[in-house]
């Protein structure tokens, strides 16, 4: 028969254990909650992506991803060209690139376009079509497409 002080330690160490596992379920739900898209946004391979239904030019494009604290969209890989042209519906929208008169380019990181897909066009800004990426004259109005790491 147990006595009542080993019933205290008992009821009190099951409370002490079922209190741990809550904590740790609440913080691991916490980061989980933490690692989504925001509202409005699609996510893929860890990356956020909002698909703008305003137009704008290819400098103010950018501008308004940078107050979302996103880039205008780079694109790594045949995957999330995809990705990308699946859900950009048949609106043309801006992306990252400018392209230089010599047809190299930069993406809006820094980084050197290598060309691993096609470019179409002349022009200084690439835009995403639903033939795939072609160049514009920045002032064209068009719809964008930000990116931006999932936290």
């Amino acid at each position: 028969m147990m006595t009542k002080h080993k019933k205290c330690f008992v009821v009190g160490t099951a409370l002490i254990i079922i209190t741990n596992i809550i904590t740790v379920y609440l913080v691991k739900l916490t980061q989980d909650s933490q690692s989504f898209c925001p509202y409005g946004w699609i996510g893929f391979q860890n990356k956020c992506y909002y698909f703008s239904k305003e137009e704008g030019d290819w400098n103010s494009s950018k501008y308004n991803c940078s107050t979302q604290h996103a880039d205008l969209t780079i694109i790594d890989n045949t995957e999330e060209m995809n990705f990308l042209r699946r859900y950009k519906c048949s609106s043309d929208h801006w992306i990252g690139l400018k392209m230089a008169k010599n047809r190299t380019g930069q993406w809006v990181d820094g980084a050197i376009f290598t060309k691993s897909f096609g470019m179409r066009g002349s022009e200084g800004c690439a835009y995403l079509s639903d033939d795939g990426a072609a160049t514009a004259r920045c002032y064209t109005e068009r719809k964008w497409i930000c990116r931006k790491k999932i936290h």
